[in-house]
C-alpha cells in the first residue's frame, strides 16, 4: 500500500509526478499589462474586504489589468518542450487593501485562458475563471502595424461563457519611468485563499490572507495616456459591482518576478 508520502508532483501529486497541472515552486513570470484605473463607490470596494483587512489610501480606487503573461516554473526547458504551457492572456479586476497599516493589492477576479494558470492561481489564492483576453499587440516587423509608443493606441476585451464584460483602450501619450505606474500595481500582493469543505454542514478547508513572496524583480517600459473603459453587463458575473464613476487614465508597462512561495497572514479556520 503506497503512502500519501510516496505519491511526487506539486498539483496534483501521482506516483511519478510529471503530470501535474502545475509544476513546483520557484515560479517565474514575465508580463506585459495593459491597465485603466478608475474611480468607483468606496463602499462598494469595502464590501470585498473581510476583516482584518481595511480600505486602502486610495479607498475607490480599482484597474482593470489586461495582460499577456509568459509563465514557466522550475523547468528550464519548459518552453522547448511544450511552448504552449510557458504563456497565457488573463484580465485581473484589482483594488486595494490594508493589513496592519499597509496598503496592499488584492484580486477581486480573474479570467484566464490556461487550466495551469487557473489551477496555479487558486493554489496562490486569486479568484480564478475561464476566460478570454485579447489585446493589441504590435509586431515590429509588420509593416502595417505602428511603433508601440506615443501616439499609438491599444484595444483589449475580456469575454466569458459567450458574453463580452469589459472593452478597454488606451491611446498613448508619452513614456514614462516605471516608478509612474499606478502605485497600486506596486504595492505588496494579498490575496484570500478558500477551499470550501465537501460537508455542507462544515467550515471552510482553507480560509486563509495569504501574502505572495517574490523576488528577482524585472522592470521593462512603460506608458501612458487616455483610458477608456466599459464594463459589460451579465448574468453570471459580479465585475459591475464595481462601477465605473471617473476613468482616471491608463497605463502599458512590462515587468517580471519569481514568486517562492507566501506567508500567511491570517486564518479563519
Amino acid at each position: 500500500m503506497v503512502q500519501i508520502t510516496d505519491l511526487k508532483g506539486f498539483s496534483y501529486p501521482s506516483p511519478k509526478g510529471i503530470s501535474g497541472v502545475v509544476g513546483p515552486l520557484p515560479w517565474h513570470f514575465g508580463t506585459e499589462h495593459m491597465c485603466i484605473a478608475y474611480r468607483t463607490d468606496p463602499e462598494a470596494v469595502a464590501a470585498y474586504l473581510p476583516e482584518p483587512l481595511e480600505p486602502s489610501s486610495e479607498p475607490d480606487l480599482v484597474i482593470v489589468d489586461f495582460g499577456k503573461w509568459y509563465s514557466l516554473w522550475d523547468q528550464p526547458e519548459q518552453a522547448i518542450i511544450n511552448p504552449e504551457r510557458t504563456w497565457y492572456q488573463e484580465t485581473v479586476h484589482w483594488i486595494g487593501c490594508r493589513y496592519q497599516g499597509q496598503d496592499a493589492r488584492f484580486c477581486v477576479q480573474t479570467w484566464v485562458n490556461k487550466d495551469f494558470s487557473l489551477v496555479r492561481g487558486m493554489v496562490m489564492g486569486f479568484n480564478k475563471r475561464f476566460g478570454e483576453t485579447y489585446k493589441s499587440t504590435y509586431q515590429s516587423q509588420n509593416p502595417g502595424m505602428p511603433t508601440l509608443g506615443p501616439g499609438t493606441s491599444m484595444g483589449a476585451y475580456t469575454a466569458s461563457h459567450g458574453e463580452r464584460l469589459f472593452e478597454g483602450r488606451l491611446d498613448i501619450e508619452r513614456e514614462i519611468p516605471y516608478s509612474e505606474i499606478p502605485a497600486l500595481m506596486q504595492w505588496p500582493q494579498i490575496n484570500l485563499r478558500y477551499f470550501p469543505s465537501m460537508d455542507p454542514s462544515g467550515k471552510p478547508a482553507v480560509c486563509e490572507l495569504l501574502k505572495i513572496d517574490a523576488t528577482d524583480f524585472r522592470q521593462g517600459v512603460a506608458y501612458a495616456g487616455k483610458g477608456h473603459l466599459k464594463l459589460l453587463p451579465s448574468a453570471l458575473e459580479e465585475h459591475t459591482n464595481l462601477p465605473v464613476r471617473k476613468i482616471l487614465g491608463g497605463t502599458y508597462f512590462e515587468n517580471g518576478c519569481t514568486i517562492t512561495g507566501g506567508t500567511v497572514l491570517h486564518s479563519w479556520v
